[in-house]
């Protein structure tokens, strides 16, 4: 039989999935932070595409995110709606309205 899940951890009762979200982030953070190293450009020294690993840890913090908010019952629609407004707002800041 497997180990007993501790606490933030998948399978824990406190806060089930929160190591993993952190995890997750710190793995875009370090992709990120290549990107920015490299002055933007994808091709890394290691032969990786540096593209191509930015949206695999995309995808691994969305899903770790969504797991998070589903194991924890976190209010989903009020996230979603929060989501949109802030994103709306990154969007005007791109375009460079305030």
């Amino acid at each position: 039989m497997g180990e007993q899940a501790g606490p933030y951890s998948i399978g824990s009762d406190v806060w089930p999935g929160a190591s993993r979200l952190i995890e997750e982030c710190g793995e875009l953070m370090q992709v990120l932070g290549k990107l920015i190293g490299s002055g933007g450009a994808t091709a890394h020294w290691d032969g990786t595409d540096l593209r191509a690993r930015l949206t695999d840890e995309l995808a691994d913090v969305r899903a770790a995110l969504d797991y998070f908010i589903f194991a924890n019952s976190m209010p989903d629609a009020a996230i979603a709606d929060r989501a949109d407004k802030k994103r709306a707002q990154y969007e005007r800041w791109h375009h460079g309205d305030n």
